[in-house]
């Protein structure tokens, strides 16, 4: 019987029950009552079971190996029961293979997908929760499968865990000592090997040549080189209190993170101007770039300045840096201030030497940078040049490992950074150093 009959002889039951109880015959209105209710449930239950049988006879049918050639075919041939998720998985060409999304680049996060977004929020939230945990050992015992997974997929060959991006940028603290001042001025370029070479090649020669005349003195192989570089690995410990760990008012992965990088930064800046290309960078003032000679040993003239933009090629002046120390700037910055003539200082409202002859000026004072706070005999003072042509090869990001009883006794937590990588000079001929005049 179709269920629209049972519903019908259902309905005819409960009009019955309703005559019968209206002459009183409550036994007889009782049972048809029962009887239409049996009916009624019957029939639910078989339109259920015919619309379950659709459904999967539907299923069974849509085909599951086949290219998919619309939007409702790429969902249903999403495993991942999203097909909006699926197509919105993206890392863009830029993507720095062996990183978490959460330590990409900024601009590399900005153009990754909805599900490596994702994956980066987890993993900020995970690492916060893996920095901030009493002890390693009990954040391996209260995460989640998933929180462990996400950090273990993650981990450096020695233990460590890669730090989120966002909180690399985030300045939080008095950082003393400006650092990483030359990086953004020099090109970064992300390797995949601990050792390599960056090719180089020289200019070709171009000249006149007759109509229907050979290329007589025209023809030149230009010479082919490299700069080789070795990745080498520096890092920094720090130590901190449990109590500090225990505060949840302290955003200690940003701290830690923070602190890292602005170390990194000044080793970095002192390994660009003066690394000894063995345990640091190659150093530019150690290297073979030429030296401006001062015509004074213990003074810098206008005559100094200048003659030191003239001597650097042409070619590199044009995205050329300054980089000199604060007092070196405030010597040139003297330069004539109690005479008439040429000034160091054309306008006290101006910011003083934010730039030189019309080319930004950046003050480094780290310590160990090789270059002279004060003007006496052969002392290299300012360095001139493209940093464009000094290469920064960056093996990975930087990762912190933490230590739960290396300073148990004094109830301390160590954590250690670490950051691998290299920094070359592509032409020494970029680059030109001021050097006071010999005694």
């Amino acid at each position: 019987m179709e269920t629209s009959e049972m519903r019908t002889h259902a309905n005819f039951l409960l009009e019955k029950a309703e005559t019968s109880l209206g002459e009183g015959k409550v036994t007889e209105a009782t049972e048809m009552m029962v009887e239409a209710q049996k009916e009624i449930a019957d029939a639910d239950a078989k339109d259920e079971a015919q619309a379950q049988l659709a459904r999967i006879k539907g299923d069974f049918a849509t085909p599951k190996n086949t290219v998919p050639v619309a939007s409702t075919h790429v969902a249903l041939d999403n495993l991942d029961e999203g097909g909006a998720k699926m197509k919105a998985s993206y890392k863009p060409a830029s993507w720095v293979k062996g990183l978490p999304p959460a330590a990409q680049p900024l601009w590399v996060q900005e153009k990754m997908g909805v599900r490596e977004k994702e994956e980066a929020e987890f993993y900020v939230n995970t690492f916060t929760k893996w920095a901030t945990a009493p002890s390693d050992q009990m954040w391996r015992m209260t995460a989640t499968p998933d929180e462990l997974k996400a950090m273990q997929e993650d981990t450096d060959a020695e233990g460590g865990f890669f730090v989120p991006e966002e909180y690399i940028n985030q300045v939080i603290h008095d950082t003393g000592a400006p650092s990483g001042a030359l990086r953004r001025i020099s090109t970064v370029i992300r390797v995949s090997g601990k050792d390599g070479y960056i090719p180089t090649i020289a200019s070709a020669t171009w000249g006149a040549i007759a109509e229907e005349a050979a290329y007589t003195g025209q023809e030149s192989t230009p010479t082919v080189g490299q700069v080789q570089y070795a990745i080498e690995k520096s890092g920094g410990m720090v130590r901190t209190s449990r109590e500090l760990l225990d505060d949840s008012a302290i955003n200690l992965p940003q701290i830690l993170s923070q602190i890292f990088a602005e170390a990194s930064g000044r080793f970095e800046d002192v390994g660009i101007l003066n690394g000894n290309d063995t345990t640091n960078y190659a150093g530019i003032l150690p290297s073979s770039a030429a030296d401006y000679v001062m015509a004074s040993a213990t003074a810098v003239g206008f005559a100094d300045v200048s003659g030191m933009w003239a001597t650097l090629g042409a070619q590199f002046r044009g995205n050329s840096t300054w980089v000199l120390p604060s007092l070196i700037s405030k010597e040139i910055m003297s330069i004539n201030a109690s005479s008439a003539g040429v000034q160091g200082t054309a306008d006290i409202t101006a910011p003083p030497a934010s730039f030189i002859l019309g080319r930004p000026a950046i003050n480094n004072d780290v310590t160990g940078n090789g270059l002279a706070t004060a003007i006496t005999a052969n002392a290299e003072i300012a360095v001139f040049g493209d940093f464009r042509n000094y290469y920064i090869m960056d093996r990975v990001g930087f990762s912190i490992r933490r230590n739960d009883s290396l300073y148990m006794e004094s109830d301390q937590i160590g954590f250690f950074g670490t950051r691998r990588g290299d920094g070359q000079i592509g032409q020494t001929d970029a680059f030109k150093i001021l050097k006071a005049a010999a005694s």
